[in-house]
């Protein structure tokens, strides 16, 4: 190994990442119940090209080849998520047809020597759930239906994450209309924020209740918020961003409450909030990172619904979805989470690059160095991290497969491993190929990525809406 060469310590988890919605397929089979996604891709207009999850990559049915892909890949750990309607079909009704699905994908990971990594709530709501994440009640389903999933494979599954990714939730489908239930209501966001949190809360004191021993925490979409330049005003609001996009979540639970400005945006009263507290803070025994970019901030009053002019430094590297590369950021995030919050634990549960067909030529969508090149200096800016202290015990790349990708439909694609979505034949890109090497001998030579990698340059358009 050449003197480039950087290790990761002896214990740390080298994983990859889906979600069911994305990969599963056959979403109302044996039984299952509808979600919100599901009805989402049915509106017309809300999916690029018309398409849905119907079939995906059918992991419901190809989960043996995909598991025997992980161990040929290496993987130490799988992060998944189950989904509630699959489920929980209806309030009160347990689908075993459901469950059973998930007990063989865990037997076949344990198997295969791969640790499962389990995510409750993945975006998907059953239908069933009125008024989504406004209603209260919504929350207090949650843990019903946490219960039902902890009994069923607590014994099997070591670690747990109760929510995904619930400012993503709260953001895109609450403000900016383009994720269900497609609301921009301002007013009601702290309320959402809150039942959110308190679905989080009530699981991990179900979690625990019921005596396991394993380890559960949560999945929050974490990234730094920059300025284009030093103005103070600017500064100023890229922390109320900060607040009003993560501190919302974390705050709370990690026992530091609800920061002001979630209030002063909302006009809502934190007093309504308090009485919950004790249950959304509970200690976690981890928490969960996924992040991708960077975001920049400046005060733009009437821009958007959020006053802010999200436009980035002129010139900077992008991935395919224009979202700004930029790893020195991620080192920043990780040492800022360790210092400000405390977090005893953290694990990057997603951090990847997309690559757009519309964009790149067949080729270069499987011989990816530009995901290459991404993974390895962000992976880089991981160990950094470490080396200062950082108690970052695990890594899992986004994602495993390409996917349905929500909003965007089949197109951007995420995937270490190439799907057809015709033949759904799983092929290993080239940066599955160096992940394998990575896991093999847990580290890399940085000298030996790729040079001069393709990324698409941003270029300065002023004050813009943000989309996901």
């Amino acid at each position: 190994m050449s003197n480039h060469f950087i290790s990761f310590p002896d214990n740390f988890l080298w994983g990859a990442a889906t979600s069911s919605f994305q990969i599963e397929g056959y979403p109302l089979a044996d039984g299952a119940g509808k979600s919100n996604w599901y009805e989402w891709t049915k509106t017309p207009g809300r999916i690029e090209n018309g398409q849905d999850a119907d079939i995906a990559i059918d992991h419901y049915h190809q989960y043996k080849t995909d598991v025997a892909l992980m161990k040929q890949m290496g993987l130490k750990t799988y992060r998944f998520s189950i989904s509630w309607p699959r489920i929980i079909p209806e309030r009160g009704k347990v689908n075993e047809k459901g469950l059973d699905f998930y007990r063989r994908l865990v037997d076949e990971l344990l198997q295969a020597g791969i640790t499962p990594n389990a995510t409750l709530f993945h975006w998907e709501v059953p239908t069933w759930a009125k008024g989504e994440w406004t209603n209260r009640e919504t929350a207090l389903a949650f843990k019903e239906y946490a219960e039902v999933v902890f009994k069923a494979l607590g014994d099997k599954v070591p670690m747990w994450a109760t929510l995904n990714e619930p400012q993503i939730v709260a953001e895109i489908g609450y403000l900016q209309k383009f994720f269900p239930p497609g609301k921009a209501d301002r007013a009601g966001y702290a309320k959402v924020v809150h039942h959110l949190n308190l679905a989080h809360g009530l699981a991990v004191k179900a979690y625990r209740d019921l005596g396991f021993k394993g380890q559960i925490g949560v999945v929050l979409a974490l990234c730094p918020w920059k300025t284009k330049n030093d103005d103070p005003v600017a500064k100023a609001y890229a922390d109320k961003m900060w607040d009003l996009h993560a501190d919302a979540f974390l705050g709370p639970v990690m026992g530091k409450g609800y920061p002001s400005f979630l209030f002063e945006f909302t006009g809502d009263d934190p007093k309504a909030y308090e009485k919950d507290m004790p249950i959304i803070s509970q200690p976690i025994d981890f928490l969960g990172i996924n992040h991708y970019n960077p975001n920049y901030a400046a005060y733009a009053p009437g821009a958007n619904i959020f006053d802010n002019d999200w436009a980035m430094k002129d010139g900077i590297p992008t991935n395919d979805l224009g979202w700004p590369v930029d790893p020195e950021a991620f080192y920043d995030l990780l040492v800022y989470l360790w210092e400000r919050y405390g977090v005893k634990q953290l694990f990057v549960t997603e951090n990847g690059f997309p690559t757009r067909e519309s964009k790149r030529t067949a080729e270069e969508l499987i011989e990816d160095d530009v995901r290459v090149h991404y993974y390895g200096t962000y992976l880089q800016q991981a160990q950094r991290a470490i080396q200062a202290g950082v108690p970052l015990k695990g890594y899992y790349a986004w994602s495993l497969f390409d996917n349905f990708e929500w909003c965007f439909g089949y197109d951007p694609r995420f995937g270490l491993i190439h799907v057809d979505f015709k033949t759904l034949k799983r092929t290993f890109k080239k940066s599955a190929d160096w992940y394998k090497q990575v896991i093999a001998q847990n580290g890399f030579d940085p000298a030996l990525l790729p040079k001069d990698p393709d990324y698409p340059i941003y270029h300065d358009e002023g004050v813009r809406a943000k989309t996901f």
